[in-house]
């Protein structure tokens, strides 16, 4: 069940670029960033209240434990939005997969996973591929998509890190849906804060988000992701798990080359090839 929520987790996260691309259009990235994120995060607590016991047996240290978790996956929320708000999907997503590497390693080296020697060098394989696919793009001197790539580096390091930090979460209390709740409830708190000291209410006011349909599909897209993705770390090993979602990044290429119309050489339709070839072995290899 794991590998199947790995994959449908794969195609969620691999429309939320192109879904947040076109409604970033004509919007502001901090308001898209703080409304994304206390949508969600909603939704996170009142799955998580009304699926489980959490709220009856709510602890505050609970809340403290999983707020390191809250802030770096926002930080990396943020920066991938703006990632997409400033270069093309098909620059910056395949940088973004980068964060497969950092979630490997700490699988391996803290939490011991372990790996099959083919399964190693495929997972090797896929993340060379999904990181070289970025540098088939033409070089450019634009700040704005320099802007955007520097914002993909930071989504690597800071979701790479939280993809392994939520592995240790659900091992510790069992229930992914238990997770999200604290998990939600610290980002809410976090965003009504931001708000009360800036006295930007506005930022959250979804009336003056345009393409509000979009944004409010990117939200359930990502809030989708974010589920199958945890689900699957109760069985899956996060150095797996993390490897297979990364193939994602063949519905984003594809869907920018056919939604947004951008240019996409033959070398990345063979790296593409590859990428899925390396998700099939690795989805073969662990039945």
């Amino acid at each position: 069940m794991w590998l199947y929520l790995s994959l449908i987790s794969a195609i969620f996260t691999g429309f939320t670029a192109i879904v947040m691309k076109k409604c970033s259009k004509d919007n502001l990235s901090i308001r898209l960033s703080l409304l994304g994120l206390l949508i969600g995060n909603i939704a996170y607590v009142i799955i998580g209240a009304f699926s489980t016991d959490v709220v009856k047996n709510f602890n505050i240290w609970n809340l403290i434990k999983i707020a390191p978790l809250s802030i770096i996956q926002s930080i990396g929320y943020i920066c991938a939005i703006l990632s997409i708000k400033y270069a093309s999907v098909s620059t910056v997503s395949p940088i973004r997969k980068g964060n497969t590497v950092i979630t490997l390693l700490l699988g391996v080296l803290i939490l011991k996973d372990k790996l099959t020697l083919l399964q190693l060098i495929v997972s090797s394989i896929l993340i060379i591929l999904t990181i070289l696919l970025s540098k088939t793009q033409k070089d450019t001197s634009s700040i704005q998509e320099s802007k955007g790539i520097l914002y993909a580096y930071g989504f690597v390091l800071f979701n790479g890190i939280a993809g392994f930090l939520n592995k240790v979460y659900i091992n510790i209390f069992g229930n992914p849906l238990i997770v999200v709740f604290y998990y939600g409830l610290v980002i809410i708190l976090g965003v009504i804060l931001y708000c009360l000291i800036t006295k930007k209410w506005n930022y959250i006011n979804l009336k003056q988000v345009n393409y509000k349909g979009l944004f409010l599909f990117h939200a359930a897209l990502d809030l989708g992701a974010n589920l199958c993705s945890r689900f699957s770390l109760i069985n899956g090993q996060v150095s797996t798990v993390s490897v297979i979602t990364s193939s994602s990044i063949v519905i984003t290429i594809l869907a920018s080359k056919f939604i947004l119309k951008e240019e996409i050489t033959w070398k990345k339709y063979l790296m593409i090839i590859g990428v899925f070839l390396c998700v099939i072995t690795l989805a073969i290899s662990k039945n």
